[in-house]
């Protein structure tokens, strides 16, 4: 089994249709939401896929198939050294443990391999290191 973060970004016509429910019935993959957002320009939804690589393949064409731009992510979140004030906000707010506080240094230190792509931090950050990358 492998998985694989993707973004789908819906276009209005197709916000209400159930196409992503296919991908655990015609394709047997897993999928959790990481970041949903829908809107009447359209919709946004982080998804990490799990299943074999020839089944997120085929699932990721059928929703292509649909209309839908399927974007794969590789990484979610950078961090601007040169802005990042060491201030802890995105610290406490992290809800995968993908940003911590050296005790020693009291640097803040960003483990991108554990990133979601929520957003919290972005969003929390006073001086805006933090920048989303979808």
């Amino acid at each position: 089994m492998s998985k694989k973060k993707v973004n789908l970004y819906f276009p209005p016509e197709k916000v209400n249709e159930p196409i992503t429910y296919h991908l655990v019935k015609d394709y047997g993959l897993l999928f959790n939401i990481l970041r949903a957002v829908v809107e009447e320009k359209g919709g946004r939804l982080l998804i990490e896929v799990e299943g074999r690589p020839a089944q997120i393949s085929e699932g990721l064409a059928y929703i292509r198939s649909r209309g839908v731009e399927v974007k794969e992510l590789n990484e979610y979140v950078d961090k601007d050294l040169s802005r990042c004030t060491n201030c802890g906000m995105c610290v406490s707010i992290c809800p995968a443990d993908a940003i911590e506080m050296d005790r020693e240094t009291w640097e803040v230190i960003f483990h991108q391999s554990k990133c979601i792509a929520c957003g919290l931090c972005v969003s929390s950050c006073p001086p805006q290191a933090m920048k989303l990358k979808i």
